[in-house]
């Protein structure tokens, strides 16, 4: 593709964003009781976006503005700390998802169900196995032609995610404070409404903080839009405002319908619009079509999940750590058979946790490993930012989260100190004995150190050297 072949509009960044960073899923996740926080999600979720969100957006998109290249965050880490480090936030990045896939997948079998009107069909193994690998395999080959075809998943998918969601909000205000169908399911008062500060509150806490990562994403695709220093921190300020709205508000609208002890993770949002359905004598068929929407937004995530990470570790990996076939590029700047290999280790993992049991066992382990791993990029992504804000020079005309280096650095710690707090809380011991936490610590402790230090040992084993830059060297794009 030639870089002057610009293909990306910013209405077309503005959807890339919301449904990279919007999942309706995290509302009925958070708001249940099995989640940890119930009604004090919904204050959690308006501290996390002016303490965390917010900033992270503006970070990323004064990064992007500055160096918009297809490496995204690794291509920030490698200006920041050399090569190496580049690659070890690509290598986190990438294992983390492999895993997530199977889990985010399960959530695209149980809607689809549910939009062809036959729900109980979520507990056939096979069924949903047989989805899951149709739908992996698709979108690896769209992902395959870049953004220019991938955005017509993502535009779609933003649309899926938001109109379900605003539905969601519209039905439960209307049914329970307009027309008084019935009174709400959730009495909000400053006690219900404060977290309960215990260790599964710490580890939803954390949760919330993941869901609110992701403003990196659409950085990798900066090199396919008209003017990205222009267009990027715009549109992501304009997700982000939207993403926000949409969590905090979407929960109000959730507790309102459903008491918190009956919200189910993945089946929460149509469960809850079945009950706004039959107090306003809606058909039910309203609930498929929904279902068909919030399908939509898994399609678009996904297009985004599948190609971001793997063209940002394979696609602009440095010659030497991986085969030379893995990582060209085709003429869409992907590497087409890196996404095969992914697609073919997703096949593989899918297909053992359906048909064999006891790897199901093994699978949770892999989850429980990766969990930690997947906060990890964003340490060393701030960590970047922090040292990037403090020895770069200002380009006049390009985005900056503030022009004041002190206070932009103090930012960037915030950060940092807010994530390595999630990655302490996402470890700590859940289990109702100490037998199954000792278990479930050395599975996620030790499963941890050995992605990371797999990481290592593959840049080891290439031979190459961390190559760093001074960082007042590596030219700033200029406004076109």
């Amino acid at each position: 593709m030639k870089k002057t072949d610009k293909r990306i509009t910013f209405g077309e960044l503005v959807f890339m964003n919301i449904s990279a960073l919007y999942g309706i899923r995290w509302i009925a996740k958070s708001t249940s009781d099995s989640f940890g926080l119930g009604l004090g999600a919904i204050p959690t979720w308006v501290i996390f976006m002016f303490i965390f969100f917010v900033s992270q957006a503006l970070m990323c998109a004064e990064l992007a503005s500055a160096y918009p290249s297809d490496g995204g965050m690794g291509e920030w880490v490698k200006i920041a700390y050399g090569t190496k480090y580049g690659f070890m936030v690509s290598w986190l990045h990438w294992t983390a998802l492999i895993f997530w896939y199977a889990s985010f997948l399960t959530f695209f079998a149980i809607n689809f169900t549910y939009m062809i009107g036959r729900p109980e069909l979520a507990d056939n193994k096979i069924l949903v196995l047989g989805m899951s690998l149709i739908i992996i395999w698709l979108l690896s080959f769209a992902s395959m032609k870049g953004m220019e075809f991938g955005k017509y998943f993502t535009s779609a998918g933003s649309l899926g995610s938001t109109i379900p969601t605003i539905c969601l909000i519209v039905m439960a205000f209307l049914a329970i404070v307009v027309l008084k169908k019935a009174p709400s399911a959730s009495v909000y008062t400053v006690q219900t409404l404060t977290p309960k500060l215990n260790a599964n509150s710490l580890v939803a806490i954390s949760g919330i903080t993941f869901a609110y990562t992701g403003a990196e994403l659409t950085a990798n695709f900066c090199s396919e839009m008209k003017n990205p220093q222009k267009d990027y921190p715009r549109a992501i300020m304009i997700a982000a405002a939207v993403v926000c709205i949409l969590y905090v508000v979407g929960s109000v609208a959730m507790t309102m319908l459903l008491p918190t002890s009956k919200i189910f993770a993945y089946t929460g949002t149509l469960d809850a619009l079945v009950v706004a359905c039959d107090l306003l004598n809606v058909p039910q068929f309203f609930v498929q079509v929904i279902a068909l929407g919030i399908t939509l937004s898994i399609l678009g995530a996904l297009v985004l999940y599948i190609s971001q990470p793997t063209k940002m570790l394979f696609g602009q990996a440095e010659q030497g750590v991986f085969p030379e076939k893995l990582t060209e590029n085709n003429e869409h700047g992907i590497p087409e058979k890196a996404i095969l290999m992914q697609a073919v280790l997703v096949s593989v993992l899918l297909a053992g946790v359906a048909l064999f049991p006891a790897v199901e066992t093994i699978y949770n382990v892999l989850v429980t490993m990766t969990a930690l791993t997947s906060l990890f990029p964003y340490v060393i992504l701030f960590m970047s930012y922090i040292k990037i804000k403090r020895e770069k020079e200002d380009v006049k005309g390009l985005y900056q989260m503030t022009r004041n280096k002190k206070w932009g650095i103090f930012l960037g710690y915030m950060e940092l100190v807010i994530c390595v707090i999630a990655i302490v809380c996402s470890a700590l011991p859940v289990m109702t004995t100490t037998k199954e936490n000792i278990i479930y610590e050395t599975e996620l402790i030790g499963g941890g150190l050995l992605v990371i230090l797999s990481g290592l040992w593959i840049w080891k084993r290439s031979g190459l050297k961390n190559i760093t830059v001074d960082i007042r060297s590596v030219e700033q794009k200029k406004l076109h």
